[in-house]
């Protein structure tokens, strides 16, 4: 789809948003946002999104590879393709990966995860974050159920009895029965709503970006772990692939510093020349890495979702897959609620709590899950060398164990939201 979305609204338009009580008003447009104001608008709720830059659905295939990416699950698929959003995806550009390989500097252990081995045809599949977004956005600006309002400044919030109110630069006070946060790590509403934040500083970076590869990735990603911490490519196309380079934080500013020259020799000793030299380094970046953990997703008329509830060390990409989860679940609590007794009230708080017992405590497992592959691998010592020499090895032959986590990874836990199961009719 090619279309612009409409940033400049006349005077009536900022009346009827001002007067309308909307059912729900999602705070961010991101991959996570825009995915639950789209699927809860298909669920027959009214909604105003609101986002502070419109995103670009114009699309070439010449355009450069971006820095951020996701891999996406294939829960997160099927989500997608519920929201009909998978296919603004498939148009645009993003690459099945049908395996992972992972090994370890202090070790000869290796271990090989194969889409073939669960009768899969992929893994998953790696997209840039701003094509995720530009393919929900499709078909939000097709929706008349969703009002858009972009870069306005949300001020004063306010929880009352039997509805939220929410402040907009410009226009006054909005009324909806549900706040939606979904406005990052960062979050406006988590703080406007006072809700505590657990976090964890990793003491790392994650350097991300680009490369051209002298060898192919054979759909593959590879991981090697190392006493920094582990460094990845992630499969984009036969020879270009996304690579996650994780640091101690303090060689952050060397790591941006280096020339091409240099960051090309940097990556092909971190990768042990796995898919030879690298022959083109495209735009790269950088981030701290902390865990973050509401303590809280919910109060009376308002939820978080995504990175305003949970952040966590990425090196699984398992970062958006929880965050579209998130809203799977979310749309499904509500939408049954209404079922239930259309005469009472489905932003209730007993309602989203529901929510929140669903969601917080599979994110939370998922969360210290990375953090003990952290602790295993990103230390040298005796002791941990010698059980990873034991752990890779048996992991690989133990055919069963590795099936059960391919398909947990890919498909998700128990409990999981109808819209990631299948296509929903």
């Amino acid at each position: 789809m090619q279309s612009n979305l409409q940033v400049e609204i006349s005077d009536a338009e900022k009346t009827n948003i001002i007067n309308t009580v909307w059912d729900v008003v999602v705070v961010g447009g991101g991959m996570v946002g825009a995915a639950a104001a789209l699927g809860l608008a298909q669920a027959d709720f009214k909604v105003l999104l609101l986002e502070k830059t419109p995103p670009q659905l114009q699309w070439s295939n010449t355009h450069p590879y971006e820095t951020r990416v996701s891999a996406l699950t294939r829960a997160s698929e099927n989500i997608l393709r519920n929201l009909g959003a998978w296919s603004g995806v498939v148009s645009r550009r993003g690459h099945a990966f049908k395996a992972m390989h992972i090994w370890d500097e202090a070790s000869s252990g290796e271990v090989h995860f194969s889409a073939a081995d669960i009768h899969e045809p992929n893994l998953g599949f790696v997209v840039e974050n701003s094509v995720i977004q530009a393919a929900i956005w499709d078909q939000i600006v097709l929706s008349d159920k969703i009002t858009t309002l972009f870069d306005r400044t949300v001020g004063e919030l306010s929880l009352e009895e039997d509805f939220a109110k929410l402040e907009l630069e410009g226009l006054g006070h909005v009324q909806t029965r549900l706040i939606v946060g979904a406005d990052g790590a960062q979050s406006f509403i988590r703080n406007k709503a006072h809700i505590g934040l657990e976090t964890h500083d990793y003491g790392q970076c994650a350097v991300v970006g680009c490369v051209q590869t002298e060898l192919p990735n054979e759909d593959t990603c590879w991981q090697r772990y190392q006493k920094d911490g582990p460094f990845a490519f992630l499969a984009m196309d036969e020879q270009m692939s996304s690579i996650a380079w994780y640091l101690p934080l303090e060689k952050m500013e060397w790591a941006l510093s280096l020339d091409d020259a240099s960051f090309a020799k940097q990556i092909e000793i971190a990768s042990e020349g796995r898919l030879g030299k690298i022959l083109k380094i495209a735009e790269k970046a950088a981030f701290p890495l902390t865990r973050r953990h509401a303590e809280a997703y919910v109060k009376p008329h308002l939820v978080l979702v995504g990175d305003a509830a949970h952040t966590i060390h990425p090196q699984a990409g398992q970062g958006v897959n929880l965050g579209l989860l998130d809203v799977a679940a979310l749309i499904e609590t509500l939408s049954n609620a209404k079922l239930e007794n259309a005469h009472k009230d489905w932003s209730r708080f007993a309602v989203l709590r529901r929510y929140e017992r669903w969601r917080r405590g599979d994110n939370a497992i998922v969360q210290r899950s990375m953090e003990g592959f952290d602790w295993m691998f990103k230390q040298d010592t005796q002791l941990k060398n010698s059980v990873r020499s034991v752990i890779l090895p048996l992991a690989n032959r133990l055919a069963p164990a590795k099936n059960w986590l391919m398909l947990q990874a890919l498909k998700g836990r128990e409990a999981t939201p109808l819209l990631a199961k299948g296509l929903v009719h």
